[in-house]
């Protein structure tokens, strides 16, 4: 009865935010290609050293489809080095060829497909071991990548993790920590993650990230929720320990929730948007962009920590994510299966 009352709770809070998205983001160009094109505008009117798009060395996780797949678009074109991290890197290099063709001859795109499955830990460390091999900064990584499975018993990956939360959350944070070294060789590295409104309502259940829990105690509807909620504190953590040990540094750690957005995480929203009240996947690739690109956002950060929402716009977070001691037990739950110690940040920026 707990999950299904919490379950409402969580629909009627989705509910409520979908049906207002388009009028709320209605300031928004409704092309992704023409909100580049403002910031680019804007940065440059107001912060006369900021970087061109072209100077940028992006990852995008899951390229291939959906909001990835316009956020990677919309860069390559812009001229930055984008890397399609994607698990299917057929799929990835058809695509790239495409955008090339689309282009005139005398402009090239600096686009490379790079093999990265998040269902596998070993995958996530392979494709950090070959990025950090070249020494280079990256500017700017896009966890844009995750997935949904409402319906479906407690699984877990050949890592021993539950699917949902090693996609979403532990997958990604590993790769986070890894490519930190190139993160903080740039001059203003920023870290986005796609997040989402139902963390807002979700709870930290520790126990099921890697432990068979009993199946009238586990929904998968939440624990994508949860999923979302200790991403975000442990981004927000991240955040605080760079700071607290370089406390001018220009390192941005954002969180976002695009809306709803029709894409093949969901195939019951992708139906969904054909009402008109859900965002296409390049209607919600804007507020990814902006968070991105934006040096607007510097405005709003805490401790290099910030939460948008689809209509560009700071947003409330979950009262949880202002909680120290649950932050730090999320952060050291994850750091454990990572096998990463716990003072990881505390050593790598001391060797600075």
């Amino acid at each position: 009865m707990e999950i299904f009352w919490k379950r409402v709770q969580v629909i009627w809070s989705i509910a409520v935010d979908l049906c207002f998205q388009r009028f709320y983001s209605r300031h928004l160009p409704s092309s992704p290609t023409d909100l580049l094109k403002l910031l680019h505008v804007s940065n440059s009117n107001n912060h006369n050293h900021s970087k061109q798009f072209s100077d940028l060395t992006i990852i995008v996780t899951g390229a291939t489809s959906g909001i990835g797949l316009h956020t990677a678009r919309e860069f390559a074109m812009a001229g930055a080095h984008v890397v399609m991290a994607c698990r299917n890197i057929t799929a990835a290099n058809n695509i790239a060829i495409k955008w090339r063709e689309e282009v005139d001859n005398d402009k090239m795109l600096n686009i490379e497909v790079m093999e990265l499955d998040l269902l596998s830990l070993s995958s996530v460390r392979s494709f950090a071991e070959a990025w950090m091999q070249r020494a280079l900064p990256l500017d700017l990584l896009i966890n844009n990548a995750g997935i949904y499975k409402p319906g479906e018993p407690q699984t877990f990956s050949k890592d021993g993790v539950e699917l949902q939360m090693q996609v979403n959350h532990i997958a990604p944070s590993l790769l986070t920590m890894l490519l930190l070294p190139s993160l903080l060789r740039a001059s203003s590295p920023r870290i986005v993650s796609v997040s989402s409104i139902a963390h807002r309502e979700a709870t930290i259940e520790l126990e099921s990230w890697n432990s068979k829990v009993e199946q009238d105690k586990f929904s998968g509807f939440l624990t994508y929720g949860s999923s979302k909620l200790v991403q975000l504190m442990f981004l927000k953590t991240l955040a605080d320990k760079v700071m607290q040990q370089k406390e001018n540094a220009d390192f941005k750690c954002i969180a976002v929730h695009p809306g709803g957005v029709g894409t093949n995480i969901d195939p019951m929203a992708y139906i969904a948007a054909s009402t008109g009240l859900m965002f296409t996947p390049a209607e919600g690739s804007r507020s990814v962009i902006f968070c991105a690109a934006s040096e607007d956002v510097n405005e709003s950060l805490y401790n290099g920590f910030g939460y948008y929402s689809y209509d560009c716009k700071p947003d409330r977070i979950s009262p949880l994510a202002y909680d120290t001691d649950a932050c730090c037990m999320v952060w050291q739950k994850t750091m454990e299966i990572l096998r990463i110690d716990n003072n990881y940040v505390l050593h790598l920026l001391g060797n600075n």
